[in-house]
């Protein structure tokens, strides 16, 4: 009995020193810190702000442990807050840099800037009487957003309009997309891309299966392509759409015992067994990686595209007195138990606990599973190069003169000019060598040097991204997707394989999927 209390006193003893000595070792560590940092800013060659010496050390210390670990400054703090509420004050356009002027680049419809006639292509001039030249994109969207009701005057230069135009517009709570396009395509086929997974995505989404259903759609494509995923709860709600009730979606597994969770379907399924393909590729992400792995696991649908990027991991914001530190805290698994996180074991401080398991379905085919990170096509697509931004289904790299033309805005100037000059164009409109000619003549203003071999070679691609400009300049988003979707050879590969079936166990066996 004796020695029983002497073992029992002896643990505390020595986890006591364990406590102790942890404590002076992080005394020390600070104290070091702190002789470091009064040394660098008495004595380097050069005068360095305070603040500035701290934010570097954050900054250091959590690049140490995963890419998406990260310190918030208050304006990026700020920006995160407005893109996963769905909603902000704002006119409602995309900008960007080209020829280093702030331009737009996408009009939202129904939005103020959609409706006083604004478009992408246009060039700001001025925000509020002050000149737009030299300052950042940050900058310009700052000045731009605001409180709905609040009014600003931008001068904005159009293509083919010589003297710019002062547009006064007064801000409104602007929604953000996160379906971007949705429709009918080839008879009875329902397609819904998700640009996001901001707030009420899933609402949406339910929105959009009601309409398509009633439209005589019973079979879909949900294209996840370039999606960066967004909110877990979102992610949740979209598949909750696709799964039978009480079905597993994801689990949350971390070291803190609070991150451990399951979730699962608490509504069900809204199309039944129709046949779900989910298209996916390198930059698929996150919430969009939930989506298809839960589909993917649950033998409900096929995957088609690339292998996603596996960010299979958790982010928790922890507020601070200016900023937030956005921390991993747990990663993703899918219904099968597989961990969606792909790392690169020489950088980051965790594991993936999939590395070397066998998994397999838990529907009825019980086919065995790729694990270790990301989501693995059941059918993968060629690589193709596009220049859309939409889709980001490029796999290869655009050719060098293509990306030249782009990034100087000539797609989008060019297509504004034309749609101007032809208003009576009809969505039976095609690119032909004539608008090929033109166009390549206009990029030689541009500034741009290249032979007509190089633009021969490239003519195919060019047409493409033509006709995409123009159909938006003319038709808005309806029209860019009409393009993007006729061009689009994943998307021809998706409905040739979803044509043939009726359910999803006929679209998973008449692809051989076992």
């Amino acid at each position: 009995m004796k020695k029983k209390y002497i073992g029992i006193i002896g643990i505390v003893v020595i986890a006591g020193g364990i406590l102790i000595s942890a404590t002076i070792n992080i005394r020390q560590s600070i104290q070091t810190f702190s002789t470091v940092f009064n040394t660098v800013l008495r004595n380097y060659v050069q005068e360095v702000s305070p603040s500035d010496l701290i934010q570097y050390a954050i900054n250091g210390m959590l690049q140490r442990l995963d890419p998406h670990t990260v310190y918030l400054d208050t304006t990026s703090y700020k920006e995160l807050k407005i893109h996963t509420s769905g909603e902000y004050g704002g006119l409602g356009f995309m900008v960007g840099k080209l020829k280093n002027v702030i331009t737009i680049m996408e009009t939202f419809e129904g939005t103020p800037a959609y409706r006083a006639g604004l478009q992408a292509g246009d060039e700001i001039i001025e925000i509020d009487s002050i000149s737009a030249k030299g300052i950042s994109i940050n900058e310009a969207v700052t000045k731009m957003r605001g409180t709905a009701g609040t009014s600003v005057i931008l001068k904005v230069k159009k293509e083919g309009i010589k003297e710019p135009i002062d547009f006064h517009l007064t801000r409104e709570k602007i929604k953000i997309r996160n379906v971007v396009y949705s429709g009918v395509i080839s008879s009875n086929i329902g397609y819904i891309r998700i640009a996001q997974f901001s707030a009420n995505t899933g609402g949406d989404v339910g929105r959009v299966l009601d309409s398509l259903v009633l439209q005589g759609a019973n079979k879909f494509i949900i294209d996840l392509r370039g999606n960066p995923g967004g909110l877990l709860v979102e992610a949740i709600n979209v598949s909750d759409h696709f799964l039978p009730k009480g079905k597993l979606i994801v689990s949350t597994k971390g070291r803190v015992p609070e991150t451990n969770r399951d979730y699962y379907a608490t509504v069900g399924s809204k199309i039944g067994t129709a046949p779900i393909i989910v298209l996916v590729n390198k930059y698929s992400a996150s919430a969009s990686e939930i989506v298809a792995g839960a589909i993917q696991d649950w033998d409900a649908g096929l995957i088609v595209g690339d292998t996603t990027i596996g960010k299979g991991s958790v982010q928790t914001l922890f507020p601070l007195e200016s900023g937030a530190i956005k921390l991993t805290t747990a990663t993703y698994h899918t219904p099968s138990g597989r961990c969606i996180n792909q790392l690169d074991t020489t950088l980051f401080l965790f594991r993936n606990p999939s590395l070397g398991k066998k998994y397999t379905t838990l529907g009825p085919l019980k086919r065995e599973l790729v694990a270790g990170g990301s989501i693995v096509p059941d059918v993968v697509c060629e690589p193709v190069v596009s220049l859309s931004p939409l889709l980001f289904n490029e796999t290869k790299l655009p050719p060098p003169l293509l990306i030249t033309v782009g990034g100087k805005g000539a797609f989008i100037h060019y297509a504004s000019k034309y749609a101007r000059e032809h208003p009576k164009l009809t969505h039976d409109f095609k690119i032909g060598n004539t608008i090929l000619q033109d166009f390549k003549s206009y990029i030689r203003t541009q500034e741009i040097e290249f032979t007509d071999v190089q633009f021969d070679s490239v003519s195919q691609f060019v047409g493409e991204a033509l006709k995409e400009a123009i159909f938006e300049a003319m038709w808005g988003t309806e029209g860019k997707y009409e393009a993007i979707l006729a061009q689009d050879k994943w998307i021809r590969t998706s409905v040739d394989i979803i044509s043939k079936a009726n359910t999803s166990a006929e679209l998973l066996k008449n692809e051989g999927i076992k």
